[in-house]
């Protein structure tokens, strides 16, 4: 019996090494990009892994730990707090997740593309999956008019906007129908700022910007509190920076509900 219980408990660490190491990989895969996201996830899942390792000693820290007063207090609020950071973090996600859904099949009078960062003169593959995404939406709406947003960053040449409507040009996307906004440094100010210049042209509402799917929910957001009616329009994401660009997405949130 005792055998039985020892290699169910065996299986049962195999399961979970197995699955942190899969969700520690999931964060490495984003290498050599490095960014507050897969920081954490690879922070995290390193510590949850050799916490499966060595198991066994894990438990008898614990234990050690709770034998005391102080300890118990301090196990109990590092539960808490744990647990309340898992709730948190599955409800952004299901919020992040819906607002992606929420700008399927809406038509809308004006697309603003959200830059991102560019390869010299152009765009990279993230902000080309952005660009493609409004490409198609021009495509199938003829009479809309399209702003790309995005300033010049400290190491690039050209803005990013300039590098975008060169893009969606080369794509046949008519070149009366885009609008370069390249001030903006930042996701509030590619709202304000492609704002400003779609009321000059008389469109104040029904308007989309295109994001990845992860960002739509704090762009939206943003956009509320600028008073900007706007849905989202969903680009895809490569599959490796997902986890990585997930995480950082929940910690930037994090920092808007704060400063907010």
């Amino acid at each position: 019996m005792e055998k039985e219980v020892d290699l169910t408990k065996m299986v049962i660490r195999f399961v979970f090494a197995v699955l942190e190491s899969v969700l520690l990989w999931s964060f490495l895969r984003a290498l050599p990009v490095v960014c507050a996201g897969n920081i954490a996830g690879i922070t995290v899942s390193s510590l949850l892994l050799v916490v499966t390792l060595l198991f066994d000693k894990f438990k008898a820290l614990v234990s050690r730990i709770w034998g005391t007063g102080v300890g118990k207090v301090m196990l109990v609020l590092i539960a808490l707090v744990v647990a309340a950071g898992i709730v948190y973090c599955a409800t952004l996600s299901v919020l992040m997740a819906k607002a992606i859904k929420n700008g399927e099949n809406k038509k809308a009078d004006a697309v603003i593309v959200l830059g991102c960062q560019i390869r010299g003169d152009r765009p990279s593959r993230m902000l080309a999956y952005r660009l493609d995404k409004a490409c198609e939406y021009l495509e199938e709406n003829e009479e809309c008019l399209c702003i790309v947003s995005g300033g010049k960053g400290w190491d690039e040449d050209y803005t990013e906007a300039e590098v975008m409507k060169n893009y969606l040009v080369e794509k046949g996307i008519d070149e009366s129908r885009i609008i370069e906004e390249g001030e903006s440094t930042s996701t509030q100010e590619n709202m304000d700022f492609s704002y400003a210049i779609l009321k000059e042209h008389g469109i104040t509402g029904n308007i989309c910007f295109v994001s990845d799917g992860y960002h739509i929910y704090r762009a939206g957001l943003i956009a509320k509190k600028e008073g900007i009616d706007a849905f989202g329009l969903a680009a895809e994401t490569e599959l490796r920076f997902l986890p990585t660009y997930w995480v950082r997405e929940w910690l930037t949130l994090t920092y808007f509900f704060v400063t907010s």
